[in-house]
This record gives structure tokens, sequence and C-alpha cells, in this order.
């Protein structure tokens, strides 16, 4: 990859968020924005904010460990916290830069090849993906006002088409011409990790993506904006995805449009802006915080690494 179309992918997440930002405060009401927020806020969310990152950290951490069929002595569950706080420094520079600084110091830290640790980064992220799609389709059959928005059949449909790819991949016996794309080494994970570890990340990822809508469900509450569960959950997996495209930093701008989109019949734009604002900042400024605190030495290594792959 040229140097200018790489600086330019690299750049490009912060312009888009730049862009978006600029557009939202130029067209919705700055004071009723910053009226919008008050003690209460900060009450009910600062709390809320250390749970959740404490709790999806050690989530994390367990997820990458357990995938990992034979560790060395010296790879722990807090070696697998600290290096996830590293990818998280660049998960907020670029989301691809996050995944494949992960799979570097997975490599540095295990002795595994490349492959096989963005194998595991590969499969929690599928993982993650199916779960949050699902839990969106689950609740929009008990939201009315979602259903009738989202294109939940296609949800779902995605869904089960990744569910499908991976059962492709497991799938015992030659499968003629796709055995090469099957056996690449980054489906190495997928592939060949046992089904009842499979299941233990299932279960790891459903609490961490329930993590991410109880963080959500407690900004409702401080901005005291009434929403059923299901409305919840359906907006914030929706919010989940729309974060987790690498166009935008850590999901700014984009996901403030898509909240204003997704809740506009709950509270005033303004009001809505303002919360997804604040959530947006407070998460990543926790996990900036978490990664500068624990983890500075090793997103040095995996920044070096990451270039090389990414």
């Amino acid at each position: 990859m040229s140097l200018s179309r790489r600086l330019l992918q690299r750049a490009l997440p912060a312009v888009v968020s730049l862009g978006l930002l600029a557009w939202l405060l130029a067209n919705f009401d700055l004071r009723a924005i910053v009226a919008a927020l008050d003690a209460r806020v900060a009450v009910v969310l600062l709390p809320s904010v250390l749970l959740w990152g404490t709790t999806t950290l050690g989530l994390e951490a367990l997820s990458i460990f357990r995938l990992l069929p034979a560790p060395p002595a010296t790879f722990t569950i807090w070696t697998a916290a600290r290096i996830k706080c590293a990818s998280y420094l660049l998960g907020i520079i670029h989301l691809t830069l996050g995944g494949a600084g992960l799979a570097v110091l997975l490599r540095q830290r295990t002795g595994i090849t490349l492959g096989k640790s963005a194998g595991v980064v590969l499969m929690i992220m599928l993982t993650d993906l199916v779960i949050t799609l699902s839990a969106g389709a689950l609740g929009a059959a008990f939201s009315e006002a979602a259903a009738s928005t989202l294109p939940v059949g296609l949800i779902a449909l995605i869904a089960a088409a990744l569910v499908f790819g991976v059962g492709i991949l497991r799938a015992p016996g030659s499968l003629g011409p796709i055995e090469r794309i099957r056996s690449l080494s980054v489906f190495v994970a997928l592939r060949e990790t046992p089904a009842a570890r499979l299941l233990e990340l299932a279960v790891l990822r459903c609490a961490f993506v329930a993590c991410f809508i109880a963080i959500g469900g407690a900004a409702f509450l401080a901005f005291d904006i009434q929403a059923g569960i299901p409305r919840i959950v359906v907006g914030m997996a929706i919010l989940a995805v729309v974060g987790a495209l690498p166009i935008a930093v850590s999901g700014l701008g984009t996901g403030q449009v898509a909240a204003v989109y997704l809740f506009r019949d709950l509270a005033p734009a303004e009001t809505i802006l303002a919360m997804s604002l604040v959530l947006t900042f407070s998460l990543t400024s926790l996990r900036l915080l978490m990664g500068l605190t624990f983890a500075r030495e090793f997103a040095r290594q995996a920044l070096a690494g990451a270039r090389e792959v990414a």
C-alpha cells in the first residue's frame, strides 16, 4: 500500500468524525444540548462507566485467554487484559489498527503464528457481531416502534449467514473449490476450536454485549429519557454495529447521527444528542485512560507490528 493511500486511510475516520460533529452542532441548538447536562448525569453515569470498563475488560481478557489452547506460563489473564488495553489505544485511532495490534501482541506473548492470533481476534469479533445482531432482531420483535423503522428481517438474515459461514468453515471433509479459502491460517481458530470452548466464548460475549446494552440503559436513566427495555436493546445493538464501522473515530459522529435517528420519538433531538455525546466521550476516555495506565509499552510494540500487517 502506498504511503499516500495509507495516510488517507488513517486520516479518513478523523475527517468523518469532525465533519459529522460540525454538521450536528451547526444544525441543532447548542444551548439546548448543554442544558441537558446536569449533576444527575454525572451521578448516574460515572459509577456506571467505571463498572462497565472493569467488567468488560475482565470479559475481554477471559475471552482471549480461553481461546488459546496451550498458553505459555508467562501469559496470564492479567497479560491478556493489558494487551487488550493496548489495543484500545490503537482502536481509538483506527479499528483496523486495534485488531491488528492485538493480533501482533498475541503472537509476541504466546509464540503462536500471526495467522492464528489474527484468527482468535476475528473469532471474537464475529461472535460479538452475531450476538449483537441477534439481540437487535430479538428486541425488535418486542418493540413495534423499532420493528417499523428497522430492516429486522435483514438483520436476522445477516446474523444467520454469519453462523452458517462458521458452520461451513468447521464442516468435516473437503469442500472442493472453497477448501483453499477455508485452509487459510486466519481461519484456523474458527476451524479447530472445540465446540465446548465456542459455547464458552458465546456465553462470555453475550455478557459483554449485555454490558454495552446496560451502559446504554444507564445513559437513558441519567438523562431521564423514558424507553422500554426492548427499545434500548434494539437501539444499542444498532449503535454498537455503527460504532464498529471503521469510518469514524470510535463511532464519534456516526453514532450521534444514528442515535438521533433511532430515538427521535423519545426525547428532543438535542437531549438525545447530548446523551450520545456524553456516552461516547465517557467510554472512549475511560479506554484511553486504561490503555495509558496499563499498556503504554505494549501499545508501542503493537503499533510497530500493526503497521506491517494492517
